[in-house]
This record gives structure tokens, sequence and C-alpha cells, in this order.
């Protein structure tokens, strides 16, 4: 079991930082990088140590987050200076004129919003979610859900085929603004997202590279109903670290096996294959991970960064 502090080394390692500080680890790493902040310590296996300075540090950078600096201004800035800056911008802060959105009951008021014919009320309520509760949340905790929902009041004909585009293009585009703002770390490692041929199901794919970019991954959609030639072309072409396959319960499963498979022995084995969407729950494909729920893929990802970040201490 980890304990807070390595009492060997006076140092404490990524996760225990990422705890004390609510700094992600993703994002240390990340300013490690652009910014030269942190700058920790390497254990011989090449594993990050930081110091009671670094953490302490960190914790006023957080602060300063939560009241809205930049993250590159944050970590720049000489650390008393910005202490007593964040002191006087606490004590002029207005009280909360609204409580925070809550996704509590969003899909309802989505869905209502949807068999009125309202799209900017729709938006709205989108919007507001999306920056209220982060990339990971949002997809989790509204979009996908929402998107379950509709498709279940559709088949049942309790939503017309209008109501289903509709509101299927107001999240496919609230999707993409939410990534297009992600500030992207070029070293992240990169995943290419697509459907197999016959496939033409894109939710999935928008909510996914959204969920990844929203954890240090850097998402490259390649759209629905690819050839899987060029899904390989595509893949030595970007040098990715895996390529993710989004596939539907309307998949015909054994020639989603025979391309995955297809796919595997094209691929370089140092390249991922990952199969994720509800209809990936019936693949068996050696050499294919399958990535069906959110924690499936959060392990998934974790796996890729631990080789990217061996690669780089190598």
């Amino acid at each position: 079991m980890e304990t807070l502090r390595d009492a060997s080394s006076g140092n404490y390692s990524i996760r225990v930082v990422a705890r004390l500080t609510g700094v992600s680890a993703d994002k240390l790493r990340i300013w490690e990088r652009r910014y030269g902040f942190p700058s920790p310590n390497r254990r011989d296996n090449g594993s990050r140590v930081y110091s009671d300075a670094e953490v302490d540090r960190l914790r006023l950078i957080a602060r300063a987050l939560e009241v809205g600096y930049r993250a590159g201004d944050a970590v720049r800035a000489d650390p008393t200076a910005l202490r007593k800056s964040l002191e006087s911008s606490v004590r002029a802060l207005p009280p909360p004129e609204e409580a925070p959105v809550s996704p509590e009951g969003a899909v309802d008021r989505l869905l209502d919003y949807v068999l009125d014919d309202d799209p900017n009320a729709a938006t709205t309520e989108l919007r507001k979610l999306a920056n209220e509760l982060g990339p990971q949340r949002f997809v989790v905790e509204v979009a996908s859900p929402a998107v379950e929902r509709v498709g279940a009041e559709w088949r049942h004909g309790r939503l017309a085929v209008r109501h289903e585009h509709l509101f299927s293009t107001i999240l496919a585009t609230e999707l993409r603004l939410q990534h297009a703002v992600i500030d992207e770390d070029a070293e992240a490692p990169v995943v290419l997202f697509t459907t197999l041929p016959g496939e033409n199901h894109s939710l999935g794919l928008e909510m996914t590279a959204l969920y990844m970019a929203g954890s240090a991954i850097a998402p490259r959609l390649l759209g629905v109903d690819t050839p899987t030639d060029q899904i390989v072309e595509a893949a030595l072409a970007l040098e990715v670290s895996a390529v993710g396959i989004s596939i539907s319960t309307a998949a015909d499963i054994s020639s989603v096996e025979q391309d995955l498979l297809h796919l595997r022995r094209s691929l370089p084995a140092n390249i991922a294959l990952w199969a994720g969407g509800a209809g990936a729950a019936r693949v068996v494909a050696r050499g294919v991970t399958r990535t069906v729920s959110w924690l499936e893929l959060d392990r998934a990802m974790t796996t890729l960064k631990e080789l990217d970040d061996s690669a780089v201490a190598s």
C-alpha cells in the first residue's frame, strides 16, 4: 500500500502529490514539459518524486486556478507574489449569484427541450453542464446517458426521427466545441478513432475523444465507415500509440471480429488496438483490448501513458 510519504527519501510520488494538491497526474506531467515546473527528481526506475516545497507551491497554484488564473500564468508566477494576489482576490470575491449547475435531472430536461423542438434551450443546457462539470464528467454523467435515453425513446416510438436527429446534431456540436478549447499537450500519446466499414454511428467517437482529451491523450478522429487498410495507413502516418474502434450494438460481430484480427495483424505490435462501444461487449479477438466501460477505458489510457512515460525516461 502506498503511503503519503516515502520515509527513506522524504519525497512524494506523483499519485500522492495529485491527492495532496488536487492537481491531476496528467496536469503535473504537462506542466513539467511545458513550463519546467514542477521539476521532480527521478528514482532509479524513472518514477518522479516531488519535494515538500513543490507540493506547497502546487497547492498555491491549485488555489489560483480556482479563482480564475490561467495555468501558464499561475505556474510561472513568483510564489510570494501569487500568494499576496490570492489573498487580495479572496477578500474581493463577491458572493455567488447562483447555485452550481447539477447533472441531476439533466437528461429529463434535455429530452423535454428536444420534444418541444427547442434547440436553443437544449444547447444552452448542454453548454452550462459542459462548462461546469468538465469534459469527463460531462461525457459520463450527461452525454452518454442522454444518448442511451434518446435511443431508447426513439426505438419505443416516443421520439420522432427528427427529434433524434436534432439531439444528435446539437450534442455532436457541443462535444466538438468542448474538445476544441482543451489545451493539448504536444507530447501526449496519440490515439486514432474510427469505425469499421458499414458502421456509421459517430457520437460514440465524439464522446470518447472528448473524454480522452480531458485525460491528457491526443485523440485523432478519422470519421466513420473506414476501410481497414485506410485505418492502418492513417495509424502509421500519424505515429499513433493506439487505434480505437467504436462498435455499435447493430454491428455484425462476426464481420467485426474478422476486421479487428486483420487490423491486429497489419498494425505494428507497439500500437495498441482497442474496441469500444456497446457492441464491443460481444467481441472476442486476440490482441484486442475491450474498452466497453469508462473504467476499462481509464485502465487502457493509464497503461498507454505509463508506456509513454517509460519510453521518455529511457
